[in-house]
């Protein structure tokens, strides 16, 4: 019984935060998705970056 309502609770707040922020994306406009992919694409080069040097250590 406990479990069903932390699962529930974790549920809605996953979902609820899930539909808000996707929500607020699409009603960006293009510039910002410009933006937001940038930064992205900026983050998966430094991950990038660092396993490589992480590697040659």
């Amino acid at each position: 019984m406990i479990k069903e309502r932390v699962v529930a609770v974790l549920k809605f707040f996953v979902v609820d935060s899930v539909v808000n922020i996707m929500g607020d994306l699409f009603e960006q406009p293009p510039i910002m998705w410009a933006f937001i992919g940038w930064g992205w694409l900026s983050i998966l080069v430094m991950l990038t970056s660092v396993f490589q040097t992480m590697s040659q250590i």
